[in-house]
């Protein structure tokens, strides 16, 4: 462990002199909700949409049919809708939050077991109210989202690992509910940031006659908070609760989707698309500023890549000390890009962070 202290107080050494104060304020782009909508939101959103549908297909075939081809298709299938949830769950504002959509899709963490004890009586009980068109909608948004679906086919539901099991059928309905359920989540997100919808169209073009945004400033606060929070998120929720203290307090199971070992592969792409969310921006810099930009971005970078460098599968990896090194590494890499975006990237647009989705919880 020393020599990882070591390498990790040299990248921080590193990180520090290349920072240096913000020195001046400067205008917020005129177009920057096109530039994050049309450039980063919108796609990300479709892929969203995209992948929830290609789950539930996979799932519809599976159900009837639970040979091992069909099998890897709905893991390929799971995963493929993990990593693009990862790509637009820090945009906690708008549609997301509407609804309670946020929640619905990911209902996590999860100390109490809610999921795991609703979705086992749900299986008991075989309702077919529950496999109706939008019959989940109404229930708990804890029998929803994607942590539910990973508990029917990773978890005691044992729909992947025991398609002979005598509550097979009834948890790979309920499975190709949830799949449904969250494709009409995500038809409704992606709808309500295209261009037209009264949402998308006034983050697209903000103004004075907009009772959402009013001005540019308006539209850069929202997004560098929504990218604030989410690297926050990503240190305080997803790392700090597995790390502990050291390698021998490890707790991996706190993880995220770490029933399907898609835990890091989740956290590099939720990191990565927050570097692509900002590069949209396309932010301009005075001379001698262009450092705020490029370092945020390589901050960013640097900590996706040490999250996706982390072994398999993940109980194992994290509880080693390479992979150790690599979850803390990614901590503290989180920690500095949160620093850069609020103390200069934000002040250097004169944006105010201010309160986020975290505080007080």
């Amino acid at each position: 462990m020393r020599a990882s202290r070591c390498l990790i107080a040299a990248a921080l050494l590193a990180t520090a002199s290349a920072i240096a104060p913000a020195v001046s304020t400067a205008p917020v782009p005129a177009d920057l909700g096109e530039r994050l909508a049309s450039g980063y939101v919108s796609p990300a959103m479709q892929r969203w949409a995209s992948t929830t549908t290609a789950l539930h297909t996979a799932l519809t075939r599976y159900c009837p049919a639970p040979l091992p081809a069909e099998a890897n298709a709905v893991k390929a299938a799971f995963g493929a809708a993990v990593q693009a949830w990862s790509g637009i769950a820090f945009l906690r504002f708008g549609p997301l939050v509407a609804e309670n959509r946020y929640e619905r899709i990911a209902f996590w963490p999860d100390p109490r077991n809610i999921v795991s004890r609703q979705l086992g009586a749900m299986v008991r009980a075989a309702d077919p109210a529950d496999l109706a068109p939008n019959g989940l909608y109404g229930r708990s948004v804890a029998v929803q989202g994607l942590p539910a679906l990973e508990w029917l086919l990773y978890g005691d539901g044992e729909v992947l690992a025991a398609p002979s099991g005598a509550t097979f059928g009834a948890a790979c309905a309920l499975s190709a509910a949830v799949a449904a359920n969250l494709a009409r989540i995500a038809t409704d997100l992606s709808g309500a940031w295209g261009p037209e919808v009264d949402f998308g169209k006034q983050f697209r073009t903000p103004g004075p006659q907009n009772n959402l945004y009013r001005s540019p400033q308006e539209v850069a606060a929202e997004g560098l908070k929504a990218l604030s929070t989410g690297l926050q998120f990503a240190r305080d929720v997803h790392l700090a609760p597995v790390l502990g203290k050291d390698v021998s307090e490890v707790r991996p199971k706190r993880a995220a989707y770490w029933r399907s070992d898609l835990t890091t592969a989740a956290l590099a792409a939720n990191l990565a698309a927050m570097r692509e969310f900002l590069a949209a921006a396309d932010f301009r810099y005075g001379a001698g500023e262009a450092w705020i930009g490029e370092q945020t971005q390589s901050e960013i970078a640097r900590a996706a890549g040490s999250a996706g460098a982390v072994g398999h599968p993940f109980e194992t990896a994290a509880a080693s000390e390479n992979g150790y090194r690599l979850l803390t590494l990614t901590a503290l890499t989180l920690h500095n890009a949160k620093q850069l975006v609020d103390q200069d990237l934000a002040a250097y647009f004169g944006v105010t962070i201010g309160f986020n989705a975290l505080d007080g919880d």
